[in-house]
């Protein structure tokens, strides 16, 4: 295959910049693949913070998590936010998905993540103890800074200490590990297969154009991605399948089996796959048909509630921003995402308010 055209198939699956993807896999030793692999300890981060993405979304989203791209560069990988990423939902990724909570029987955040450097949009991060570190990137300062203080202000709060630079493991990460070390290990034999999808997470938006991607984990192995399609833009679970499998970029999935209404004239897919021999693990994927287009305009409410750019609101939905539908009889009538997203904007500020009055601070304007 032509250069050109093997760096056109690796940017639908890391979605880096023409030139970056070029740049990347000139330097990549003959023979290589062309995302490599991550192992031990890598692996591991790499995963978590898959799960982490999965299980902690921002808001509502036209793109893999609010991700623009992920770049598998050595020896520090490089997850870039989209521009259009919701500050706020961001900085509460980054302080209680990110970073653990510190309790012993809390399973939020990445054990042992400290902050290496933070600045000019990035954040380098390092997994205590190890080699394996990340950045992150795309994250405004007003998001960084937010982060920084809810948790500054939760440590002030209940007496422990904030993670983002702490020199060693805190209290509560220690009495986590020694409670619940066998979760940990039961990510580890699985990370592999985690990495390999984080590396390849934006071909599940350049494959199919979907309203909504939902992320979950289960029994610590398994990855569960549910998309929802507008009818009338539906992708055939084939198609994405094929992507995910593709020989040069994909993963070396083994499907398990499948519950398809497809080829009853109905739309709604789940198929569960494993990971290739040398990555264990399990995929569930899910594949969802909105319904009436009273839902997608729903959607489209949403999206554009969020901020997401009109081109990808129109190629998601069919319809440019202010997309109006009639209710259909079977509807269940309870189309308030936008206000339900509002709630939550006002929980976060009334949260933020309570730690400032009970640590004696004063709140941020804005």
């Amino acid at each position: 295959m032509p250069q050109d055209s093997l760096i056109d198939l690796c940017r639908r699956y890391t979605g880096e910049t023409w030139s970056g993807a070029k740049e990347r896999i000139e330097r990549l030793p003959e023979g290589s693949p062309l995302i490599p692999a991550a192992k031990g300890e890598q692996a591991f981060l790499e995963s978590q913070v898959l799960q982490v993405l999965l299980e902690h979304p921002t808001t509502y989203t036209t793109r893999p998590l609010r991700v623009l791209r992920v770049i598998p560069s050595e020896p520090r990988p490089v997850i870039r936010f989209a521009a259009d990423a919701d500050p706020a939902g961001l900085a509460e990724l980054i302080a209680w998905g990110l970073f653990s909570s510190g309790g012993e029987n809390d399973l939020r955040g990445i054990g042992g993540l400290r902050v290496s450097e933070a600045g000019h949009g990035r954040i380098d991060v390092v997994l205590h103890g190890t080699d394996a570190r990340l950045r992150i990137e795309g994250v405004p300062e007003q998001s960084w800074g937010e982060a920084e203080k809810i948790r500054t202000l939760a440590a002030a709060e209940h007496g422990e200490q904030s993670p983002f630079r702490h020199p060693g493991l805190t209290a509560g990460e220690r009495a986590f590990a020694d409670t619940h070390g066998w979760l940990t290990q039961s990510w580890l034999r699985t990370a592999g297969f985690g990495s390999a999808l984080l590396r390849r997470l934006l071909i599940f938006r350049s494959g199919a154009d979907w309203l909504d991607m939902a992320g979950f984990t289960k029994r610590a192995d398994t990855y569960g991605f549910r998309l929802t399609f507008a009818a009338e833009l539906w992708t055939d679970h084939d198609v994405l399948v094929k992507h995910l499998t593709d020989p040069l970029c994909g993963i070396a999935l083994k499907e398990d089996m499948r519950t398809c209404s497809c080829a009853y004239g109905q739309r709604g897919c789940r198929l569960w796959f494993d990971g290739p021999d040398d990555a264990p693990g399990r995929l569930d994927l899910q594949i969802l048909e909105a319904g009436p287009d009273c839902e997608v305009a729903e959607y489209n409410r949403a999206l554009t509630f969020t901020g997401s750019p009109k081109s990808h609101i129109t190629q998601v939905t069919g319809h440019p921003p202010g997309m109006t539908a009639e209710c259909a009889p079977t509807c269940h009538r309870r189309h308030d995402t936008v206000a339900f997203l509002q709630r939550i904007a006002r929980q976060r500020e009334k949260q933020r308010g309570r730690l400032c009055r009970k640590t004696g601070r004063r709140p941020a304007k804005g």
